[in-house]
């Protein structure tokens, strides 16, 4: 008797298993022909299957060299001359505020110099980081890096005659016999006149030479940390020299009486 229960009971088990896999394999089989119905198999959809799966495994092989690429191409573009014809080319570098700075060269250089040009006619770079190398202490952070290449790129390739800058700046390029003699730009007689004026760096071998000037404006002064005053220099590569002479003695004389 004990059997014969036994054997009813595991023909239940068997039934219940058998129905439950019948129920399973029904509802794959239903969710296959709704996805089929959904998605049929068509050389697109077998394409875009393809795509996703390229996607979820390799996504970042391809988004981040494609970063590279459009950061690298930002920064090449931002270095090469637009089409429009500029008259003078500044970088203004390491400031701490620039709007009246900036206001004073597009306005009150044009002004007192008289140019036959406007303010659309000058390009001037701001907001760019250069810090003393020779002070610096930790890891330079990215956007002070593409900074420091930026400008590097400007004054090799020729497209910034003046920056208006820090000491260690002017010595970092005088360095590199880039920066130009003042003695090439005024006579004897104007640098003896501002003496008291002038910023002097040591070039490769070592030779102490006239670079720039110190900026006595308070409208430029107040731009920068009080212990570090602006200088005012240019590039023996400057695309504008004899406009460059022409602001650089302006920011000389500019107000020095409002300090």
């Amino acid at each position: 008797m004990d059997e014969e229960m036994n054997k009813e009971d595991e023909l239940k088990e068997e039934d219940i298993l058998a129905i439950k896999e019948a129920r399973i394999r029904k509802d794959n089989e239903e969710e296959a022909e709704e996805e089929k119905k959904e998605h049929p198999d068509t050389p697109f959809w077998r394409f875009m299957k393809k795509l996703d799966f390229f996607w979820e495994y390799y996504k970042w092989f391809v988004i981040i060299p494609t970063l590279i690429i459009v950061a690298g191409g930002l920064t090449v573009a931002s270095c090469v001359k637009d089409s429009r014809p500029r008259y003078l080319e500044l970088a203004i570098m390491n400031e701490e505020s620039r709007v009246e700075m900036i206001s004073a060269i597009e306005n009150d250089f044009i002004a007192d110099t008289s140019r036959t040009y406007t303010a659309k006619d000058l390009r001037i770079e701001y907001a760019m980081q250069y810090p003393d190398m020779k002070t610096f202490e930790g890891a330079i952070g990215d956007v002070t890096f593409a900074s420091m290449q930026k400008f590097n790129t400007m004054v090799l390739t020729g497209n910034v005659d003046i920056a208006i800058t820090n000491t260690w700046v002017a010595d970092a390029y005088t360095e590199q016999r880039t920066t130009t003699d003042l003695r090439e730009m005024f006579d004897e007689e104007y640098l003896k006149e501002h003496e008291d004026d002038i910023y002097y760096s040591k070039d490769e071998a070592g030779e102490v030479i006239p670079v720039g000037f110190y900026i006595r404006s308070k409208i430029f002064t107040d731009s920068y940390d009080e212990k570090y005053p602006p200088v005012v220099i240019s590039f023996n590569s400057a695309p504008h020299p004899e406009e460059k002479a022409i602001f650089m003695k302006w920011l000389a004389e500019y107000k020095k009486d409002d300090v």
